[in-house]
């Protein structure tokens, strides 16, 4: 075997192995949203909305206040996306002016397969509640309850904090 073969094949070993690694560390792409509102769930007029993320592999689905005013009371994003290990909230509650977080582990939360379902949020006052919206419409026949979201009134919704609820 001349160098020039050798060199050849170690070449093409090596970027074998590279294409390997870069789909070993690509995230798996799920047609889900991440959304929030906060005039429909009716609470911009109490807090400002500081920072966001869901996840961090996706820059889409986060924001940060550059001025520390906010970042506004809704936004959404739909469609292929990596779904989130985690949310993290930050708010400014505009009567006192205390700043408040809360970080929530969604690993063991979400459910398997997040295809077509939604992931929002609502604030109401020191407290984070976080939702899975499903895609299955509200019928005049479900007795299922209105939660804080607006959403639930239109798809089937639960709670996954700060209790979680049976699917």
């Amino acid at each position: 075997m001349t160098l020039k073969q050798s060199l050849t094949r170690w070449l093409a070993m090596l970027g074998l192995l590279l294409a390997l690694t870069a789909c070993a560390s690509t995230p798996r792409l799920v047609p889900h949203a991440f959304n929030f509102e906060g005039w429909n769930d009716g609470w911009a007029k109490q807090v400002d909305l500081l920072e966001f993320s869901y996840g961090d592999q996706y820059r889409e689905t986060q924001a940060k206040s550059p001025d520390g005013r906010s970042v506004g009371s809704s936004d959404g994003v739909n469609g292929p996306m990596p779904v989130g290990e985690f949310l993290y909230v930050k708010w400014r509650l505009k009567a006192s002016g205390e700043v408040l977080e809360d970080r929530v582990d969604l690993r063991h939360r979400l459910p398997r397969d997040m295809t077509d379902h939604a992931l929002t949020f609502v604030i109401d006052g020191r407290q984070l509640y976080v939702y899975v919206v499903t895609p299955q419409l509200v019928t005049s026949k479900d007795k299922a309850p209105l939660l804080r979201t607006w959403l639930s009134r239109y798809k089937r919704a639960y709670e996954i904090y700060p209790t979680l609820s049976p699917r």
